[in-house]
C-alpha cells in the first residue's frame, strides 16, 4: 500500500497525471456559448398617469452614482474580513483574464436586465458618493453589535475594508482620474484598516505606496500572481501586468512596511504548477520582500462553456484542470494542501479558503493578513465557518458545542446579523450551504450532540481525504 502522507506534491502529482491523462485533442466551437440575452429595443409603455407612451429604459447609473459597498457577499459566513468596497465597475475588466468567472456572470446579468450596458463601458463612483457611503458605517466606530445592519456591524467591529472584490479598482483608467486613491487617502486620513486585491501593479507607485504606508491602522496588498512563466502569462492574462512588474510592485510596497501577501487563486492543477516556474516564482518573491501567501481551489461557479472554450483556445486542457482544481472536492483540496505544504518548505506562510486545509493555515484569517491586522487593533467577522474551525482545531479532544462558538463569538464582539448566525449554524451542524461545510476540514470528528446540534472535536489524524486515496484506485497506478 503507498504511503500517501510521506509524499510530496510533486510525487502526488505524478500519480495523478496516470489516473487522469491530458486530452491531446479539444473539442470544436460547436458547444453552447455564454450568450448575451440583451432586452427589448425602442420598448414603449403606455404610462397611464402621463397618458402617453413612455419608453421603457432600465439604465445602469453612470459616472459617480454607483453603488460602492457590496452587499455582504455570499462568502461572509465562511469569511473573516467580508466588508467589500469597489469604486470602479464595468462589464468587461480591461485585463480579459482567461479563467475570469466574474467577467462571465457580468456579461450575462448587465445585457439581460440593463438597457445602456455597453454605453456606460467602465463607470466609477465619485468622491462624494463613495465618501458618504463610508462616512455613515463608519459613524458608528467603537458601538457595540446590535442590529442587522451587517455594513454598520463591520465597522463597529473594525473589520478591515476588502477594497476590489468585484472589478479590479487599479487600471489605467484609475490613473487618469485618481478615485482608488482618493479612498487610500481617506481610509489612512481616518486611519481604518484597508486591504487591497489586485493584479495590478499601481499601488507599486509613489502616491499610491505612501497612501497605504500612512495608514497607521494598517493596509494590506493581494497581489494576484498565479505564474511566473511568461508565455502563460500572457496567454491567460492577456491586458494584465505582467509577472515581473507586479513583483516589482510588491517590493516598492514591502520597503514602505505594506504586508504583501501573493495571491495564487486560481491554483490551477496541470496548469499554474510546473515546478520549475514555482521555484522561480518563490526566487524572485523572496526578493521582492513578500513571505506570506493565500491561495485557492478554481471556483466551482466558474463552471461554464465560454470559459472552457478560453482555456482550449489557448490550449489548455480545461476539463482535467477542473476536475483536478474544482470538481473532484477532496482529491483539489488534498493536492492544494500538498502544494501549500512544499511552499511552506520552502519558508513562506500560507493560508487558503479551502476548507479542507484550514486546520493547516498558518493564520487563522484565511489571507494570512490577521497577524498583521490584529496586532494593529482590528477586529474580524469571528462568527464564521473558517473561525469555527480554528476554535474546534485549538480545542483538541475536548469537545466543542454550537453554545461553546456562539459564546466565544460574543465576546469577540458579536453575530453580523441573525441571519448570519443562523446560517453558520446550519453549517455546523452540516446543513445549508454546502460551499464550505465544517466537515470538509481535515481532522473534524463529531462526538456526539446536544439541543443546539453536533459537538466537533480534532483529531490530527484523520483525514477522508487520505481515506478516499486508500480506497485503491490511485494504487493502481501507482
Amino acid at each position: 500500500m503507498t504511503d500517501f502522507e510521506k509524499m510530496d506534491y510533486w510525487e502526488l502529482r505524478k500519480l495523478v497525471s496516470k489516473l487522469v491523462p491530458r486530452q491531446s485533442v479539444f473539442p470544436g466551437r460547436d458547444f453552447a456559448w455564454q450568450k448575451e440575452k440583451g432586452r427589448k429595443s425602442n420598448y414603449y409603455q403606455y404610462d397611464v398617469t402621463l397618458g402617453k407612451m413612455q419608453k421603457a429604459e432600465r439604465l445602469l447609473l453612470e459616472d459617480g452614482e454607483m453603488s460602492v459597498l457590496s452587499n455582504y457577499h455570499f462568502r461572509a459566513k465562511s469569511c473573516p474580513m467580508p466588508f467589500n468596497l469597489d469604486v470602479w465597475d464595468g462589464i468587461k475588466c480591461p485585463y480579459a483574464c482567461k479563467y475570469c468567472f466574474a467577467d462571465h456572470f457580468r456579461l450575462s446579468f448587465y445585457t439581460s436586465f440593463y438597457d445602456n450596458a455597453y454605453s456606460v463601458g467602465m463607470r466609477n463612483a465619485n468622491r462624494d458618493n463613495w465618501k458618504s457611503s463610508l462616512d455613515r458605517v463608519f459613524s458608528h466606530r467603537g458601538e457595540k453589535t446590535e442590529g442587522n445592519d451587517i455594513h454598520v456591524n463591520l465597522a463597529r467591529l473594525g473589520v478591515p475594508l476588502r477594497f476590489g472584490i468585484k472589478f479590479e479598482n487599479f487600471t489605467k483608467k484609475e490613473l487618469e482620474q485618481n478615485t482608488s486613491l482618493g479612498v487610500l487617502r481617506y481610509l489612512a486620513e481616518i486611519k481604518y484598516p484597508v486591504m487591497v486585491n489586485t493584479k495590478s501593479d499601481i499601488l507599486g507607485m509613489d502616491e499610491y505606496a505612501d497612501a497605504l504606508a500612512s495608514n497607521e491602522a494598517g493596509a494590506a496588498v493581494h497581489i494576484t500572481m498565479i505564474t511566473a512563466n511568461k508565455r502563460l502569462n500572457k496567454l491567460i492574462e492577456p491586458g494584465a501586468p505582467s509577472f515581473e512588474d507586479r513583483v516589482k510592485s510588491a517590493k516598492a510596497l514591502t520597503e514602505r512596511g505594506v504586508r504583501v501577501v501573493a495571491r495564487l487563486e486560481p491554483w490551477m492543477a496541470f496548469v499554474n504548477d510546473e515546478k520549475g516556474d514555482v521555484d522561480y516564482y518563490l526566487e524572485r518573491l523572496r526578493w521582492a520582500g513578500v513571505r506570506h501567501f493565500t491561495l485557492d481551489t478554481y471556483s466551482y461557479t466558474a463552471h461554464s462553456p465560454s470559459i472552457k472554450s478560453n482555456f482550449h483556445e489557448v490550449g489548455i486542457d480545461f476539463d482535467r484542470m477542473f476536475l483536478l482544481s474544482a470538481d473532484s472536492q477532496w482529491l483539489s483540496s488534498l493536492l492544494l494542501g500538498k502544494f501549500m505544504k512544499y511552499l511552506q518548505g520552502e519558508g513562506f506562510k500560507c493560508s487558503t479558503f479551502d476548507q479542507g486545509n484550514v486546520p493547516d493555515n498558518d493564520d487563522w484569517i484565511c489571507c494570512s493578513v490577521g497577524d498583521y491586522f490584529i496586532e494593529k487593533g482590528a477586529g474580524m467577522n469571528w462568527g464564521c465557518g473558517t473561525i469555527a474551525v480554528k476554535l474546534i482545531q485549538g480545542r483538541g479532544s475536548y469537545g466543542t458545542t454550537w453554545g461553546l462558538f456562539d459564546e466565544y463569538v460574543r465576546q469577540k464582539g458579536g453575530w453580523l446579523s441573525d441571519g448570519l448566525k443562523t446560517e453558520v449554524k446550519k453549517i455546523w451542524n452540516g446543513e445549508g450551504d454546502m460551499a464550505w461545510p465544517l466537515f470538509h476540514a481535515r481532522g473534524l470528528v463529531p462526538m456526539g450532540s446536544d439541543a443546539d446540534g453536533l459537538i466537533w472535536t480534532f483529531n490530527p489524524d484523520e483525514d477522508f481525504r487520505m481515506d478516499n486515496l486508500r480506497g485503491g484506485l490511485i494504487d493502481a497506478v501507482a
